[in-house]
């Protein structure tokens, strides 16, 4: 880490420049780059900061408790700048937001040789910060985002894409899984959630082909740190770029249009959505919104099939994966 934290923005943003964050028009290609999962798996150690005490004495007690922090990926076109947003929350009931306390922020990725410092935030009311960040080149990246008051921290990933970029959409819940209740039990840590015959090799066959993962789940944003667990760990799995919902509302009253919202997001990041899995109506109503034809929107369960989507009979991937998937032509990444 090299750059001290008193720099200004313009600094900042100078010193980025250095590195070589920035990317021009010249370093957009034709053909796009396929996700290179081995980018990031191994970055060099993170050297943590200094300790700070809380700005609030009754932080230390929040602290206390199991942290759920969260960073949302973002999908972004190389050559344009992007905000990527972290929330910080502790307590496996309650979830109380950690509210006014400083958070630091670092990011590695291509060409940059080490961890490099972007800045300093404070949490807002929501327990939430803002991160600014510059046009990136092309590539992965990982942003750690640490608490000062306790140095308890969390990842978000950023993929950086030139236009073209193909990529195929999951749903994870009844999709991946077999059902909902394999969330709670997922949460609680009482067992990993069981997945669909040939969830995994499903996913796998899509990287293999150049495709980027986008797995996008209702579940509430204190989720994400269990279910990139699930994903990685278990799954043995990329656990990016994964997107939870924010807030409660969009996770149980507002599906279709916070799922619309995200898929629309990655559009206009320079991604094309190939082709998608599901298994809810407010899935099929999103993947519609946003233009995914029904012949290339999967859908298992009891609504296989549902709206002109295309069914997954059997409730597994195994047939699916014979026929379908080994036909699938490759996505023309380099």
């Amino acid at each position: 880490m090299k750059a001290p934290i008193n720099m200004s923005l313009q600094m900042i943003f100078n010193a980025l420049l250095l590195f070589g964050f920035v990317a021009g028009a010249a370093t957009l290609h034709a053909q796009p780059v396929c996700t290179d999962f081995a980018e990031i798996e191994n970055p060099p150690p993170f050297d943590y900061p200094r300790r700070e005490r809380f700005r609030l004495f009754w932080n230390n007690w929040l602290a206390q408790d199991t942290p759920f922090h969260m960073g949302h990926d973002l999908v972004v076109a190389a050559g344009n700048p992007s905000r990527l947003t972290g929330k910080f929350d502790y307590g496996i009931v309650f979830h109380k937001d950690l509210e006014y306390e400083w958070v630091q922020t670092y990011i590695y990725g291509p060409n940059l040789g080490d961890w490099q410092f972007i800045g300093r935030h404070a949490t807002n009311s929501d327990g939430k910060i803002f991160v600014e960040l510059p046009a990136l080149e092309e590539g992965t990246y990982v942003v750690k985002m640490v608490v000062m008051g306790d140095l308890s921290s969390t990842n978000a990933y950023v993929r950086v894409v030139s236009p073209g970029t193909q990529a195929v959409v999951f749903d994870i819940d009844e999709t991946l899984t077999i059902d909902d209740l394999e969330t709670i039990l997922d949460y609680t840590g009482i067992e990993w959630a069981e997945p669909r015959q040939g969830a995994g090799e499903l996913v796998e066959h899509y990287i293999a082909l150049g495709y980027h993962p986008i797995f996008l789940t209702a579940r509430p944003y204190w989720y994400a740190k269990g279910s990139r667990q699930w994903l990685r760990d278990y799954m043995h799995l990329p656990d990016y770029t994964l997107r939870t919902a924010l807030s409660n509302e969009d996770s149980i009253f507002r599906t279709a249009d916070y799922k619309a919202g995200v898929l629309q997001e990655i559009q206009n990041g320079g991604i094309s959505i190939f082709r998608a899995y599901g298994n809810a109506d407010t899935d099929i109503e999103a993947y519609e919104r946003v233009g995914i034809p029904k012949n290339q929107t999967f859908t298992i369960g009891d609504l296989a099939g549902d709206n002109g989507t295309t069914p997954i009979p059997g409730g597994g991937y195994n047939d699916h994966l014979d026929t379908v998937v080994a036909t699938t032509p490759d996505s023309g990444c380099r």
